[in-house]
C-alpha cells in the first residue's frame, strides 16, 4: 500500500471521515494539559548534573544548545514525503532491518488497525555513513543525513558518559554495554486527519532503543503519560526532545525508565518529526549491568538481544511497553 499520505492526497480535499482500518478502538480524547519538562542546556556549567537529574526523575526532557542543525534534516524529510508515490515506493518494504525502509504505520500486513502516519526508516553505523545507500531524493539527503547522524553519535556518546557516572559506574561503562552501537533514524509524516478523535498518529508506546532524540515541527501532537493522565509536549523551537528507551531501562536495572508516549493528529495541518534512536549493537545481549545488581537490588529484567527485541516490537507488540521483567 502506498501509504496514508497518498490516500489523503488522492481524495483532493474531499475526505470527510476516517477509513475503518484507521479507526482506533478507544479513539483519542482532547488533552489540554501540558507536561512540565526540564530544559537541559548543553552549554551550561550545570549540564552534567542537570542531565542526570532529568534522566532519573523525568525520563524525557528538552535539550538546548545541542549544536545540531535541524532545519536541513527536516527539509530533506519533507521533500522525500512530498515526492511522487511511485518514487517513494521504490523503498517500500516491511523488512525490519533493511538499510532504507519506507512504510506506513508499523507492519500493515500484521496490524488489525493502522496508525495515521508514513515513515522513512534507516539503520546507520558511524563508520559506514559514506557508503550507506541513502535515498536518491532529495539529492542532498546523503550529505545532510550523514552530518546529522555523525552529530547524533557524537552527542549521544557524550551524554552516555555522563549518564554512566550518574549510575555510579565508570564513565565508559554504558558505551561498553552498547558495544558496536547503531543509530535508527525514522522520519514520520502525519497528514491532516478529518476526525482526529477516531485515529492516532502513533499508539502509546515506549521507544525500543537506548536514547531517543526527536526533532519536531511546530504543529504539536506528541504526548507523554504521567500516572494515569496524558500531557502534551510543547514544541520548543530549536530544541530536541530527548527520552530514555527500553534498552537503557534494562541496562540501568530500572534507574533510567523509558516513557510511554503517543502522537495525536489534527484536522488542520500535517505534522513532521524526525526521530534518532541510539541503540546498542543489534547482536548485543542486553541485561542489567552486573554492577547495578545486588541482593538488595536484584535484576528486574531478562536478557535478550537488541535484534530479538526489535523483531518482537515490529511483529508482535505494536504498542505499550515491551520490557521483559525477570
Amino acid at each position: 500500500m502506498a501509504g496514508i499520505k497518498a490516500f489523503v492526497d488522492s481524495c483532493n480535499g474531499t475526505l470527510s471521515g476516517v477509513p475503518e482500518r484507521y479507526m482506533m478502538p478507544n479513539g483519542a480524547a482532547d488533552v489540554s494539559r501540558y507536561a512540565v519538562l526540564p530544559i537541559v542546556d548543553v552549554a551550561s556549567e550545570s549540564f552534567e548534573r542537570d542531565l542526570v537529574d532529568a534522566c532519573t526523575k523525568y525520563g524525557m526532557f528538552q535539550l538546548k544548545n545541542h549544536g545540531i542543525h535541524t532545519e536541513d534534516v527536516m527539509r530533506c524529510a519533507l521533500e522525500f514525503f512530498n515526492s511522487p508515490s511511485e518514487d517513494k515506493m521504490r523503498y517500500y518494504t516491511e523488512e525490519i532491518f533493511t538499510p532504507v525502509r519506507y512504510c506506513t504505520s508499523m507492519m500493515p500486513s500484521k496490524e488489525e488497525k493502522l496508525e495515521w502516519h508514513d515513515h522513512l526508516q534507516m539503520w546507520l553505523k558511524e563508520e559506514s555513513l559514506g557508503v550507506h545507500p541513502w535515498p536518491a531524493f532529495p539529492a542532498s539527503y546523503k550529505d545532510v543525513g550523514s552530518e546529522y547522524a555523525r552529530n547524533i553519535f557524537k552527542l549521544g556518546k557524550r551524554m552516555l558518559l555522563v549518564m554512566s557516572e550518574g549510575l555510579g559506574l565508570r564513565s565508559n561503562r554504558l558505551l561498553e554495554a552498547f558495544a558496536d552501537m547503531v543509530l535508527l533514524t525514522r522520519a514520520n509524516f502525519y497528514p491532516a486527519c478529518p476526525n482526529p478523535r477516531q485515529a492516532l498518529g502513533m499508539e502509546g508506546h515506549t521507544d525500543s532503543g537506548g536514547l531517543t532524540f526527536v526533532l519536531q515541527d511546530g504543529v504539536g501532537g506528541l504526548q507523554l503519560k504521567q500516572g494515569e493522565d496524558w500531557y502534551n509536549v510543547r514544541p520548543l523551537e530549536g530544541m530536541l526532545v530527548v527520552n530514555m528507551g527500553d534498552q537503557l531501562e534494562v541496562l540501568s536495572n530500572g534507574r533510567y525508565k523509558s516513557i510511554l508516549h503517543r502522537v495525536m493528529v489534527n484536522s488542520k495541518s500535517s505534522r513532521l518529526s524526525v526521530g534518532a534512536f541510539l541503540g546498542p549493537s543489534l547482536d548485543a545481549e542486553i541485561s542489567p549491568i552486573p554492577e547495578l545488581v545486588s541482593q538488595e537490588s536484584p535484576a528486574k529484567y531478562r536478557s535478550r538481544t537488541y535484534r530479538d527485541y526489535m523483531h518482537e516490537v515490529y511483529t508482535e507488540h505494536f504498542s505499550g511497553k515491551n520490557v521483559y521483567v525477570a
